[in-house]
């Protein structure tokens, strides 16, 4: 239903916000963290954005905090203290992370039929699309590379077991 639908999108959108700020917490300064910073306050932002549009529509939504982002977050953080690959660690729970919110608009969009609450999930949902992208990309791009191949002995020769009456081989 419609009421459901919301308030999983606000939701997920607080959950998001607080795995991205948990995210930047753990990479360093950089590009990276910049990102997260401002993944975060978007997700933060949307979650607003979707409770005022279900306002105007005579719909009053709870302000779910969303416990799955802090649990997930501190997920994050642990991971990214632990990880040789720190960056590409956070990258792969912020992409699990956008893969639950692409499900979640995936699934509440076919139950918002208001145009103005629509047209605002619409854009939102194009804009997690674009992030989930970006991060999947760096993800990919961040992997280490694969181990090198161990060298392997040669097998020996599997020797046929020997039948009734059958003779030893010759091994002169």
């Amino acid at each position: 239903d419609l009421a459901a639908a919301v308030e999983k999108l606000i939701s997920i959108n607080r959950d998001a916000e607080q795995g991205f700020s948990a995210a930047a917490d753990a990479v360093p300064d950089g590009p990276l963290k910049k990102m997260f910073v401002e993944l975060s306050g978007q997700r933060a932002g949307f979650a607003s954005e979707i409770q005022e549009a279900v306002r105007k529509v005579g719909f009053e939504p709870v302000n779910p905090l969303g416990a799955a982002g802090t649990l997930h977050g501190f997920w994050i953080s642990l991971k990214g203290a632990v990880m040789a690959n720190k960056a590409h660690g956070v990258l792969e729970e912020t992409e699990r992370g956008e893969d639950q919110s692409v499900k979640a608009y995936r699934e509440a969009l076919p139950l918002i039929l208001q145009p103005e609450l629509r047209s605002v999930v619409e854009r939102q949902f194009a804009a997690i699309e674009e992030s989930h992208a970006r991060i999947r990309t760096m993800r990919d791009e961040t992997a280490p590379p694969p181990p090198a191949p161990v060298a392997q002995t040669p097998a020996r020769p599997v020797r046929e077991p020997l039948g009734p009456g059958q003779p030893p081989p010759d091994r002169s």
